[in-house]
């Protein structure tokens, strides 16, 4: 969660989601759900909310991210392109009935 002047600016949820390998187990994430509110947008609020989930994430030694967006949030794709993320697949009815979403995903470690 961010905070600007005691109130809630947005927040980033993320889950676990453990991956067998060749190599062992790994672990990923899953940003289920991220959001600023309308008063904080293009203030660097989602920058700043991604990056301290990253640098959580890899505290804990998270392999990869995976995150789930709707094709037609440009600027949140925009946003996780320069974070790093990657589209890796187009998906249908992930992001709402009859919405088609990307799947998107940033390596952090080998």
């Amino acid at each position: 969660m961010i905070k600007s002047q005691d109130k809630i600016a947005g927040y980033c949820a993320y889950y676990l989601k453990p991956e067998l390998s060749f190599r062992g187990l790994r672990k990923k994430s899953v940003i289920h759900s991220i959001a600023t509110d309308n008063k904080f947008r293009g203030k660097g609020y989602g920058r700043k909310l991604l990056e301290e989930s990253i640098k959580e994430m890899k505290l804990n030694g998270i392999y990869s991210i995976l995150l789930y967006v709707n094709v037609k949030n440009i600027p949140a794709i925009k946003l996780y392109e320069k974070m790093g993320f990657q589209i890796i697949k187009k998906t249908e009815d992930i992001c709402g009935q009859n919405e088609k979403c990307y799947i998107m995903e940033l390596t952090l470690s080998d």
